[in-house]
Parts: structure tokens; sequence; C-alpha cells
């Protein structure tokens, strides 16, 4: 079955298996060095060592038991309700698919069920996350900051916010 005929279900159960599918994702995106990838999968093992004391929070997307996208956030040290999202991916063979919003939408209702008043995420500048910084302004995610030169010369930190009404 193709993936576009693949409905993907929902959990928030970290399983053992997830940090090497969150691996395999990872680098099947093409998105992230080799040195931001280690750590995505230390916030799922993490998260598997001490649970939601840990501070993150998932969903994972699978489809026919296999994990094809997952999102990681939190709420943000020394704020009163206000939330990051670290983490969103899809596996390559899912990109364009829904999936991410999918998650991108659970990971909203959760902050607002948490009393969350806002949701934060930061992406490159580089070419290459055009289509990232694309799929945040599609969800209604206006770009509010831009730290330039942030992760190397040339590549500026973009931050996007979406405040919700409690």
């Amino acid at each position: 079955m193709t993936p576009e005929k693949l409905k993907p279900t929902l959990r928030r159960e970290v399983k053992p298996s997830d940090p090497e599918a969150v691996r395999e994702i990872l680098v099947s995106s093409g998105f992230f060095r080799d040195d931001e990838i280690p750590v995505a999968v230390e916030l799922v093992q993490e998260y598997l060592e001490k649970g939601p004391a840990c501070g993150y929070e998932f969903f994972f997307a699978d489809v026919k038991g296999k994990l094809v996208a997952y999102a990681c956030y939190g709420l943000i040290p020394c704020t009163i309700a206000n939330y990051d999202l670290y983490w969103i991916a899809a596996h390559q063979d899912f990109r364009g698919k829904g999936v991410g919003t999918m998650l991108l939408k659970a990971v909203e209702s959760a902050v607002m069920e948490l009393g969350g008043r806002g949701l934060y995420i930061e992406t490159s500048s580089l070419p290459t996350y055009q289509p990232t910084r694309d799929f945040y302004l599609r969800n209604g995610y206006p770009e509010v900051a831009r730290l330039q030169d942030f992760y190397q010369v040339g590549d500026d930190k973009v931050v996007y916010a979406k405040r919700f009404e409690l």
C-alpha cells in the first residue's frame, strides 16, 4: 500500500523501539546534521528512563505498527504556560501526506488542554528549510523573531509562534 492510502494512528506512549525509529526518521528527512540527530534520540531515551519527569512530551504517528513521524514538545522552563515544539519530523516517504499537520494539531490540542498560552517553534533560515518555514506559516504560525547568524554565519534562527485563547 502506498503512503498516500495509509492513515497514521497517533499515540503518546513511548516504546523502547522509538529511539532507533526516530533516528531513522531524522536521517531519512535529510534536514538534520549528524550532530543534531543524537540529541533528538537522547530526548526519547530520557523519557523512557524518567517518564514525564524529564519535561518532554511526545506524539508518535504509526502506520501499520511502524513509526513514520513524531513530535516532541514541552513547557519552556521559567515561563508560565508557554511551550516549545522541540522536534517534528516525518520519514521522507511520508512528507507532504498530512502527517506533520496531524501531529502539530495534536500538540496544539495537548498544549491547550494543559492551559498553555502559546507554542513556539524555531528553525533555520537556510534555503533547505524553506519547506519547513512554509509549513509553519500554512499552519498559522507567523514569524515572530529572527536571530542573525545564530546557528552559524549566514544561518539565522527563525522563531514562529501561535497564541492560544484560554
